[in-house]
C-alpha cells in the first residue's frame, strides 16, 4: 500500500512515517460494544459457495505461519502472559484435522482469541475475496442496542431490507422464529438466503417480513453540509487516501465559517499519514499528540508541523461507540490540546497499530504491532475517548429522525461564540432561520461519494479504504 509522505514543509515527521510505511491503524471495533463483533470466532453455520476443502499439509502451513508471525511481530513479546506453546499444540491438532476453511480458521481464531485482542485475527480466503469486491452480502441494515432493544438505525438504499419495506426505528424482536439477541460473531449471509424477521415498527405495531439476502455496497462516506449561520459540517467514515484533500478544499474555501463540526461517528479509522494531514488543517503551531509504543517499548512520536493556513475558529467533534482507531486519536488530540469540544458517546477503545500479512492459502492475518498513548500518557486501547459533552441517544430520537448530537453541537457553538462576543451569529438551542432541525445522517454508500480505492492489496485488509464498512460490527 502506498502512503503519502509529508512534504518538505513538514506535514509530519519523516522518521515517523518511514517507520510506519505499510502500517495502518487497527479498525476492528472494540469488545466494549453491547453487541457481538467480527472475529475472533468465525460463524460456521453455512459454508460459502466458493469455500474449498483443505488438506492437513496445507492446514499445517497456514497454522504455523500464523504462529510464527505472532511470535515475531506482536506488540507484546510476552503475549500477555499466555502459555503460547501449550496453546499452539492444542489448537494445531484441531487445525490439522479441519476438512474445510471454516473449521480451520475457527481453530486459528480460537487460538488468537486467547490474546484477548480483537485487532488480532485471521480472515479466510473466502472473506478476503469478498473484501476485494467492495461489497457485502446481507440484509443491508445498521443495528444498535437502545434501551435494551435491537433497533435498526438505518436501512441502506438499494439493499434487500430497504426494498422489503424495513425502516429506521424498527425493532427486531425475532429472527427465523427465535427471539433476537443480536447477530453472532462473524455473522455471514449467503446470496439468496431467506431471513424471516418479526419487527416492531415505529408505531409499535408488529410486522413479519421475509428478506432475501443479496450484496450491498460498502463504500466509505464523505459529506459536507452548510448549516445555518455559517457552520460547516464535515462527515466522513474513514481516514482514507484523499480525505485530507477533500477536507482542505472545503475548509480553505470557508475561512470565515462560524465553526467546524467534524462528524466522526461510525468512522472506523484509517491511515496514519492521512490522520496527520487532517489534523494540520486546524493547527497553526507544531503539536505533539502522543506516542506509538513498539514491541521493544521504544516510543515513536506522533507530531504534526504547524500550518499557517490552518482554520482558527471553533472546532467541534462528534463521536459515538462506533468511532475507532484514527477517529479516536483525532478526537483525543482535539480534546487534550483544548482545540475544540468533543460531543457524543464514549468511543470504541480500539487504538492499536496493526498490519495484515498474507497466508499460504490466500487468507490473511491481522496483527497488532504497536500500542498508543496520548501526550498525557492515556492509553486509549480498551478505554476510548470520553466526550466533553455526553449525549444519550434514545429510541425516540431514532424514530423521530432527530440528530441530538448535532443539536448539542450547535448549542455548544452558540455558547462559545457568545462568550467570544459573537453571539449574534448563532442562537442557543436550534439555529436561527426557518426552524431548522438536525436529522440523523443517512449512509450514502449506495452510489455515494467514494473515499477512494486502496493503492495496493498488500497491506491492511481492514485498514484499506474499500472494505472498511464491510467489516463494521454494526452493518449487516
Amino acid at each position: 500500500m502506498q502512503h503519502r509522505f509529508p512534504s518538505s514543509q513538514g506535514r509530519c515527521s519523516q522518521r515517523l512515517w518511514r517507520t510506519f510505511l505499510g502500517v495502518a491503524l487497527g479498525l476492528l471495533l472494540a469488545g466494549s460494544f453491547p453487541w457481538p463483533v467480527y472475529p475472533p470466532v468465525l460463524a460456521t453455520s453455512r459454508a460459502t459457495s466458493r469455500e474449498t476443502t483443505v488438506s492437513a499439509q496445507q492446514n499445517a502451513r497456514v497454522f504455523d505461519t500464523v504462529c510464527r508471525l505472532i511470535e515475531r511481530r506482536y506488540y507484546d513479546p510476552r503475549l500477555h502472559g499466555a502459555n503460547w506453546r501449550d496453546l499452539t499444540q492444542q489448537f494445531r491438532r484441531q487445525a490439522l484435522a479441519a476438512k474445510d476453511e471454516s473449521t480451520l480458521y475457527r481453530a486459528i481464531n480460537q487460538l488468537l482469541a486467547t490474546l484477548d485482542d480483537q485487532h488480532t485475527f485471521a480472515l479466510p480466503p473466502s472473506r478476503v475475496r469478498e473484501e476485494k469486491q467492495g461489497a457485502r452480502v446481507g440484509l443491508g441494515i445498521q443495528l444498535r442496542k437502545l434501551e435494551g432493544q435491537w433497533v435498526i438505525t438505518h436501512t441502506l438504499g438499494g439493499s434487500a431490507a430497504h426494498e422489503a419495506g424495513i425502516r429506521p426505528g424498527w425493532i427486531i424482536a425475532e429472527m427465523d422464529g427465535q427471539p433476537f439477541t443480536g447477530f453472532k460473531p462473524g455473522q455471514r449471509f449467503q446470496i439468496g438466503q431467506s431471513v424471516k424477521l418479526k419487527l416492531i415498527d415505529s408505531n409499535d405495531h408488529p410486522k413479519r417480513v421475509e428478506v432475501i439476502c443479496r450484496p450491498f455496497a460498502t463504500t466509505p462516506e464523505q459529506r459536507v453540509q452548510y448549516l445555518p449561520d455559517g457552520v460547516l459540517y464535515l462527515r466522513f467514515t474513514e481516514f482514507a487516501p484523499k480525505t485530507a484533500d477533500w477536507l482542505e478544499e472545503h475548509i480553505t474555501s470557508n475561512p470565515q465559517a462560524a465553526g467546524l463540526i467534524f462528524d466522526l461517528r461510525e468512522n472506523t479509522g484509517g491511515l496514519l499519514d492521512v490522520l496527520a494531514d487532517c489534523l494540520r488543517l486546524i493547527y497553526r503551531q507544531d503539536v505533539v499528540f502522543g506516542d506509538f509504543i513498539q514491541r521493544n517499548q521504544k516510543p515513536l512520536r506522533m507530531r504534526v508541523s504547524g500550518n499557517r493556513q490552518a482554520y482558527t475558529g471553533p472546532v467541534l467533534v462528534l463521536i459515538d461507540e462506533h468511532s475507532a482507531s484514527a477517529a479516536e486519536i483525532f478526537a483525543a488530540a482535539v480534546q487534550e490540546t483544548g482545540r475544540g469540544t468533543v460531543i457524543g458517546r464514549r468511543t470504541a477503545g480500539a487504538v492499536l497499530a496493526s498490519i495484515q500479512e498474507p497466508l499460504p492459502d490466500g487468507g490473511k492475518v491481522q496483527i497488532s504491532i504497536r500500542d498508543y498513548r496520548t501526550v498525557r500518557g492515556v492509553r486509549l486501547e480498551g478505554q476510548g475517548v470520553t466526550p466533553d459533552v455526553t449525549v444519550k441517544l434514545t429510541l425516540e430520537d431514532v424514530r423521530r429522525n432527530i440528530d441530538v448530537d448535532l443539536r448539542h453541537a450547535m448549542q455548544q457553538l452558540a455558547l462559545k461564540l457568545q462568550r467570544q462576543g459573537q453571539g449574534s451569529r448563532l442562537h442557543p438551542g436550534c439555529p436561527s432561520g426557518s426552524g431548522w432541525t438536525p436529522h440523523l445522517p443517512v449512509p450514502v454508500w449506495m452510489g455515494g461519494h467514494s473515499a477512494g480505492k486502496p493503492a495496493s492489496e498488500e497491506v491492511g485488509g481492514l485498514d484499506s479504504p474499500s472494505p472498511v464498512m464491510a467489516n463494521c460490527a454494526f452493518v449487516f
